[in-house]
């Protein structure tokens, strides 16, 4: 009996010690795959990449935030996040994806500016990111926007529309003339153009946030005979930060010079609403578009989306409001007294994430006061 009794407990020991040796074995090979690809355990991560203020711009929840904003607001004076190569969620060539969200997400989460590239094609005007086609047409992303507006009244789209490439197929139309088709002769889209696009007046071409509720405001970036039909880009009444081309990952330090010098010139811009303020954290050619958002896989370098939604956050840190005005804190460890917390202008974002885009609209909180 004794003798059973001693060979059920060595049996005992020998099955504990293989659980612990199988749970140390699994333990082993998750710390590995986690050393190798710290997005094991990140919500933050999209195809290798790491970074705290990018890809997950699903979790912003800002459908209605212009709601809290005065109707007497300059639109000029507001802090609007917004999206570069807006349509190219699902293009699987890294040159050209810039997007990992849909345009219906991107609008939900508080997106406010749309970069829509248009190329002529057999007298119909479709999405594309120079050679690359996303898909769609420029009357899908209307249906988009006006479904959008219709359901959230109290917001306004900005949406700069770009001819992108060389016409293709066979077209009797230019671009301009295609773009009147949408807006004036679709079965689709006509109607509800008249509704929502902005008439552009050249004698006041910025107006207030309460005038453009429900509305379409279109920055022009397409050659027309018959316009404007809105704000010409890089025209006088915009000041354009928008250095895309960097040679390598290295020289990204000037990306990020250019945007924050672009930054503290629209937080000290006055309230005239006579400049619309426009940062493109975006480049590409000497990298790829999702490098210079979330950095390189191995973090050698910081991304622009991680180095803006920092600097905005040590700004907002180094501030706070008492008894309804914005006030400097001074004398805190790591804090600089001369902080440039103000308005961001439209900051245009490649993979934004949820962070990033509630450090932008931060900002409008002085409006509310």
């Amino acid at each position: 009996m004794a003798a059973l009794k001693m060979k059920m407990n060595g049996h005992a020991l020998k099955q504990g010690s293989f659980v612990i040796s199988a749970f140390l074995l699994v333990w082993m090979l998750f710390s590995l795959l986690l050393g190798l690809s710290p997005c094991l355990l990140s919500g933050t991560c999209y195809h290798g990449y790491d970074s705290r203020y990018s890809f997950d711009v699903d979790q912003a929840d800002h459908v209605a935030w212009m709601r809290h904003i005065p109707d007497e607001t300059n639109l000029t004076s507001l802090s609007i996040p917004g999206t570069h190569d807006t349509l190219t969620y699902d293009i699987k060539d890294s040159g050209f994806q810039c997007q990992n969200h849909d345009l219906r997400t991107q609008m939900r989460a508080g997106m406010r500016y749309l970069d829509i590239r248009g190329r002529l094609v057999n007298d119909t005007i479709q999405i594309y990111h120079a050679s690359a086609f996303t898909g769609y047409s420029y009357g899908d992303v209307l249906l988009d926007v006006f479904d959008f507006l219709e359901e959230n009244p109290s917001e306004t789209i900005v949406m700069r529309l770009k001819d992108e490439a060389r016409p293709y197929g066979h077209n009797s139309l230019t671009f301009e003339g295609a773009f009147n088709w949408y807006l004036q002769n679709s079965s689709d889209t006509a109607e509800r153009a008249k509704r929502h696009f902005w008439p552009h007046d050249p004698s006041h071409p910025l107006p207030t946030l309460g005038a453009l509720r429900g509305k379409v405001f279109l920055l022009q970036n397409f050659r027309a005979e018959d316009g404007p039909y809105g704000v010409a880009w890089a025209g006088p009444s915009m000041d354009l930060e928008d250095l895309w081309i960097i040679p390598s990952v290295e020289l990204l330090s000037m990306k990020w010079e250019a945007i924050e010098k672009a930054l503290i010139r629209a937080a000290a811009a006055g309230d005239a609403n006579e400049v619309l303020h426009l940062s493109h954290l975006s480049a590409s050619v000497g990298v790829l578009p999702i490098v210079a958002a979330a950095g390189p896989i191995n973090g050698t370098v910081v991304g622009m989306n991680d180095r803006t939604g920092l600097w905005l956050d040590r700004q907002a840190r180094a501030t706070r409001y008492v008894d309804g005005s914005l006030r400097k804190r001074h004398g805190e460890e790591g804090e600089a007294p001369d902080v440039h917390y103000g308005k961001t202008g439209i900051v245009i974002i490649d993979f934004p994430g949820r962070e990033l885009v509630d450090a932008i609209l931060e900002r409008n909180k002085a409006l509310m006061l």
